[in-house]
Order: structure tokens, then C-alpha cells, then sequence
């Protein structure tokens, strides 16, 4: 449990306030290449009325989000109960239920959900994608029909990077914050074509985007 608790570890009282200004405004537009703009229309097109967050850092995405007409509930799941807390008070305005869980684990929620988010969390996780990929079996088991199941991660391996990227992908992953060194856009959109039948997987810089529908 140690490997899987030192990307979560990092979101706490101190570092959570700093992580919308640090990650999202500019490790996100000047070193992995993609907009938050881009990032949110996910969340506007995919969101269901029943969303499970998984890895929720400051619920920023879920906080700007359109949500649907028909929105009843959102639940917040994390290995870091701070991360959780912090979410569920900025999100005081919608019907929310906090769940500490780890991602390579079942997910530890009742019920079925119309979308689950992936944001942000397999390059947190420890080892390669084949590692990590368990993340989509365990959301495929809690995903209704018709759901579906999208998110973003950093994916370096192979590519080339500007010296911010290269700078934070040294320091983040020697800390343990950032686990990706090996995580490649070719090796997570297998992983998600081996499992879906309906998917929308894009390159945008250093970071993949992807939407995928319809278990096999």
C-alpha cells in the first residue's frame, strides 16, 4: 500500500490550495499541451446524472462543470480523504457522498453510475499502464448501461517534451507524485480498445483524453 498511498499522499491541506494555480494553469497548458477549456468539455458532454469521481484532487473539473438537467448525485471517491473533503465543500451546492477507495481495488460504491471520471489519476498511480489498467475493470463493474467511462492522464513515453515537462516529470515522479515515466498514449488506448467497444481517444500534447462506451 505504500507504492499506491505516494501519489495520493501530496493532496493535503497545505498542497491542495496551491493545485489549481500549479497543475491546472500551468502544468496543464505549458508543459503537457492541452487547454482546461479542452479538459472541461469532457466533463460537459460526458457527465451523467448519476457521476462517480474517481481521483477528485479539488474537484475543480466537477466545480465548472455544465451539469445535466436531470443531475441527482455525485460521489467523490479517493485514496486521500483530505482530497474528498476538500471537493465536497466546494461542490456544497449539489447532493454529494465522500468514499475513500483505491482505484486497483473493486470500487467500494453502491449502485450503478451513468458516467465515471478518470481525471487526472493513472499518472498518480504506480507502475506501467498494464498495472494500472485494472482501473477500467473496476469501473466497467459499477458502470449502468449506456454509461461512460472518460478521463485524462499525462502520457510522456515517446514523446517529445518541452524542459518544463521535462523538468516537472524529473522532480514529480522522483517524489512519487507523478508515476508515468513509462506510461505511453499507445499502451493506455489499447488498453481501453481491449475493453470497450465504443471509444474517442485523443492525443493532445503529453496528455490523453479519452471517452469509452459500451463494455466488451
Amino acid at each position: 500500500m505504500a507504492n499506491i498511498h505516494s501519489g495520493a499522499r501530496y493532496y493535503g491541506a497545505i498542497t491542495l490550495p496551491l493545485y489549481d494555480a500549479a497543475v491546472l494553469n500551468v502544468a496543464v497548458p505549458y508543459a503537457w499541451g492541452i487547454s482546461l477549456r479542452e479538459e472541461l468539455a469532457l466533463y460537459d458532454h460526458c457527465m451523467g446524472a448519476r457521476h462517480l469521481d474517481v481521483g477528485v484532487a479539488t474537484g475543480y473539473f466537477l466545480d465548472n462543470a455544465l451539469y445535466p438537467a436531470e443531475q441527482k448525485e455525485i460521489t467523490l471517491m479517493d485514496l486521500n480523504p483530505n482530497a474528498t473533503a476538500y471537493a465536497a465543500k466546494r461542490l456544497s451546492r449539489v447532493n454529494v457522498t465522500e468514499i475513500v477507495g483505491d482505484a486497483l481495488e473493486p470500487f467500494p460504491v453502491e449502485g450503478q453510475f451513468d458516467s465515471v471520471g478518470l481525471f487526472h489519476l493513472l499518472h498518480c498511480m504506480p507502475g506501467a499502464i498494464s498495472d494500472k489498467e485494472v482501473v477500467f475493470d473496476n469501473t466497467i463493474a459499477c458502470l449502468a448501461p449506456g454509461g461512460v467511462c472518460f478521463g485524462a492522464s499525462v502520457t510522456p513515453l515517446g514523446l517529445k517534451q518541452n524542459m518544463l515537462a521535462k523538468l516537472i516529470l524529473r522532480g514529480s515522479n522522483a517524489k512519487g507524485a507523478l508515476n508515468n515515466l513509462r506510461d505511453s498514449h499507445q499502451d493506455l488506448r489499447a488498453a481501453i480498445e481491449r475493453r470497450f467497444k465504443t471509444t474517442k481517444i485523443e492525443l493532445r500534447g503529453l496528455m490523453t483524453t479519452w471517452q469509452a462506451r459500451d463494455p466488451i
